[in-house]
């Protein structure tokens, strides 16, 4: 299971990723260089936060906003905001001391009342994880709203999303009847939480990432082990609580950890094994659900084993982190156009390494996201990359 600035360091990498020469009897050759530049923006040192498994969200007042798995001054992880023209300024806003939680592996949420939604995998009262909300407008005073209990679940893994009904809707890695994850409900306030589902095996087992609501008032979402070959499912919820359940066969996929994306009546996801190489694949289901249909498949020159959802750029084509493979096999990011995945960017260690978290994109045009290791201390870094 996968649970597991203090000043800015510009080290960019720049790399030439196509060269084009027009020759034409009447036209001189020309050159055209298309250029994708990765630069970090904060090195986490332990002080300041260690081992970010999440990506970070763009708030409503524009600064970016994150977890840490480890660090600060518990050594138990972090909550932190980012701010400045380049992000390159942290602030730490929590440091998890165990009672409130520890080891936050989940992005947080931002919902309607403009408070911060989270989670944490293991800690709190019954060390069996937490919810937690951060007041706003500073985001420096947590309260805990549930502490897990393994009867209503146990590790939450993945971020919490506002469900059709006003509620947050989360799932667990764990507990519940069956001792195999849960679907639940709880409103903004907290209070007992509604189990939606108990994962049985035969459903799914082990989901690790958020659910995704679609157009058509359905939530999808994923399992990581369990359905009909023990390689993990993909599933739609109805609001009432039917679940049916597709399952991954390693052709098309095995073993997915990430969020769901819909895009044109489809949805799209990463598994972190399985495909032609057994090295992760992007699949997709029609809305409407189905059994995964196999999109692309990772060789490990473009990329290895993706934790991370899918983001639709501005151009119209998909971008992705892949935790390992890549030049120098401590991750990649890659582009999805059509069905062809297309290396981007290779981490190098001192850059970043073991990217497990999903993208953003920013107005400004580039992507940014976390490495869980790597950097100046190999702690972990955010970068900003622009292709």
């Amino acid at each position: 299971m996968n649970l597991c600035k203090q000043r800015q360091s510009k080290n960019s990498v720049l790399i030439l990723t196509s060269l084009a020469v027009l020759v034409s009897p009447l036209v001189l050759p020309l050159q055209q260089a298309f250029a994708q530049t990765l630069t970090t923006v904060v090195n986490f040192n332990g002080t300041n936060g260690a081992n970010p498994k999440a990506g970070v969200l763009a708030g409503k007042d524009g600064n970016l906003y994150g977890t840490t798995s480890a660090g600060g001054s518990q050594s138990k992880g972090t909550a932190f905001k980012l701010t400045g023209s380049n992000f390159s300024t942290l602030t730490t806003l929590v440091n998890f001391i165990g009672t409130n939680g520890t080891n936050p592996i989940a992005r947080l949420f931002q919902a309607s009342d403009d408070n911060l939604y989270g989670a944490t995998s293991i800690g709190g009262i019954n060390n069996l994880g937490t919810l937690f909300k951060l007041e706003k407008t500073t985001f420096t005073t947590p309260t805990t709203l549930l502490n897990f209990n393994n009867t209503n679940g146990a590790n939450p893994a993945g971020r919490l999303i506002s469900g059709s009904d006003g509620n947050l809707w989360g799932i667990t890695s764990a507990g519940g009847v069956n001792s195999k994850g849960t679907v639940f409900k709880i409103p903004l306030t907290g209070g007992v939480p509604t189990v939606v589902v108990n994962f049985n095996g035969t459903n799914g087992a082990t989901p690790l990432a958020r659910l995704q609501l679609a157009s058509d008032k359905n939530y999808y979402g994923t399992a990581s082990t369990g359905g009909a070959t023990n390689k993990g499912v993909i599933f739609k919820l109805t609001p009432a609580g039917v679940i049916t359940s597709y399952s991954f066969s390693g052709a098309n996929g095995q073993n997915p950890q990430s969020g769901l994306i819909e895009s044109d009546k489809f949805i799209y996801g990463t598994t972190s094994l399985g495909g032609a190489s057994n090295k992760g694949a992007i699949f997709k289901v029609p809305l409407g659900g189905g059994t995964p249909v196999l999109v692309a498949s990772f060789n490990g020159s473009n990329g290895a084993n993706p934790t991370a959802a899918l983001t639709k750029g501005s151009d119209g084509n998909f971008y992705g982190t892949t935790s390992t493979g890549g030049a120098n096999n401590k991750g990649a990011i890659y582009r999805l156009a059509g069905g062809t995945i297309t290396l981007l960017f290779s981490f190098n260690g001192t850059n970043g390494a073991t990217p497990e978290s999903t993208l953003i994109q920013l107005a400004n045009g580039a992507f940014y996201g976390t490495a869980s290791t790597g950097g100046a201390s190999g702690q972990g870094t955010v970068f900003q990359f622009t292709p």
